[in-house]
């Protein structure tokens, strides 16, 4: 059983643990001087899960006054189905409602089927289908969408 993970908010000296998830999880992904952008952006947030062994995983979040954007969600292929995601997401989901956003969306792929599980499964709803998303294969992207409890917690106390 794979130990669990911490999770921490990543710093730009954090960026090569960014990456080394990144191009292991995704068949595309984002330049190193994007995500080095990313790391200093007041309005983003990399959220890295780690165990004693590195990174597993990480999540990427934009906050814009009161909306969230999950950008990204990567875990390490022999760490996905261990609860890694499911961590990573509820923590994203909790730190962008106590940064105001009040409501998130993201696009998936279509065909990931395993993600958008993972997704549906914690409470997001499908909003909407951009057809022929991704360029490399002309798939259609999921844009899926949800309220954030964390936002109303924050503003109640």
């Amino acid at each position: 059983m794979p130990e669990p993970v911490r999770i921490r908010l990543a710093a730009p000296q954090d960026l090569h643990l960014v990456l080394h998830v990144d191009v292991r999880a995704f068949s595309r992904h984002w330049p190193a001087e994007d995500f080095a952008a990313e790391l200093v952006d007041p309005m983003t947030s990399i959220w890295l899960a780690e165990d004693d062994a590195g990174p597993v995983g990480y999540a990427h979040v934009r906050v814009i006054v009161d909306e969230g954007e999950l950008l990204n969600l990567a875990v390490l292929p022999g760490r996905r189905r261990t609860g890694a995601g499911r961590a990573l997401l509820a923590h994203a989901e909790e730190e962008a409602g106590a940064a105001g956003a009040v409501r998130c969306f993201l696009e998936v792929r279509r065909d990931n089927a395993a993600a958008v599980g993972l997704y549906l499964g914690a409470g997001w709803e499908q909003v909407g289908i951009r057809r022929a998303y991704y360029s490399e294969d002309g798939a259609d992207a999921l844009v899926l969408s949800k309220v954030l409890e964390a936002a109303f917690k924050s503003r109640e106390g």
